[in-house]
């Protein structure tokens, strides 16, 4: 589910999901679901580094842009979430993501040619970690960690996503990287809360259909990416086809009822 925003903040779940109030003949999304990494899509979002003269790092992917150094120095990025880079050593990053002063994921990136190696740690609130990885390839430029990369397959360990309704109200949390939204099903903006303070990003929650659901997720007030969840026949699986406006680049995230 993650990663149409700026990949280093792995930690950020962009595109929440949302739940509907249903008859007892329909499935129903409220519930704890686990991401189904082997039948998900989270591959091929393009992305670039750049160094600029005075030393600070750029990022830009998925409409996302964000400073940061490798010097220790913590830098807020757009999304209200603070980035903490250091080098390991001249192939080596260590990526640390807070917000509210709390540590929300950890990253070490890894540079090996034409081959950059993702390990994210993504931090709950009770300080268990759980731990996600892809190797992203080089679509051009270099040499070192400067051009541009696409994303490969993400493995590794499920997130979760659980889901309370109560009338037309609706709770979204995904416990591994403290994250929660709290709104209704009114088209309005709600801010999405990390570490219990509210991010940059919002989401606005829209009835599609009696199996599905549209979320409109804003950055700053502009519309960063649209979802569409859609629950099976059985109400066993939940799936999440993700578009990143600026780019129109999709993935798709299916998750399993626990």
């Amino acid at each position: 589910m993650m990663n149409i925003a700026f990949r280093m903040a792995c930690s950020l779940a962009l595109a929440l999901s949302a739940a509907l109030i249903l008859t007892a003949a329909e499935p129903s999304f409220s519930g704890t679901w686990k991401l189904n990494v082997a039948k998900s899509q989270l591959s091929g979002i393009a992305y670039t580094f750049e160094k600029k003269p005075s030393g600070v790092w750029h990022y830009t992917g998925g409409g996302f842009d964000a400073d940061f150094d490798l010097t220790g120095k913590e830098y807020t990025m757009p999304s209200g979430v603070a980035v903490i880079g250091k080098e390991l050593s001249p192939t080596s990053w260590e990526l640390t993501f807070r917000m509210n002063g709390k540590v929300v994921s950890k990253s070490r990136v890894s540079l090996n040619g034409d081959s950059l190696m993702w390990v994210s740690d993504m931090t709950g609130p009770d300080g268990k970690s759980v731990q996600q990885n892809s190797a992203d390839k080089r679509i051009s430029g270099g040499p070192g960690f400067a051009g541009r990369w696409r994303s490969g397959d993400v493995k590794g360990a499920s997130t979760t996503l659980q889901i309370t309704t109560e009338g037309d109200a609706i709770t979204i949390g995904i416990p591994e990287v403290q994250q929660v939204t709290r709104g209704r099903f009114d088209g309005k903006d709600n801010p999405v809360m990390q570490a219990g303070q509210a991010t940059k990003f919002t989401n606005a929650f829209t009835r599609s259909g009696t199996t599905s659901f549209r979320i409109t997720t804003k950055l700053n007030g502009r519309v960063f990416a649209d979802d569409v969840y859609t629950i099976s026949a059985d109400g066993k699986t939940l799936t999440d086809e993700t578009t990143v406006t600026a780019t129109k680049e999709r993935t798709k995230s299916v998750f399993d009822r626990q």
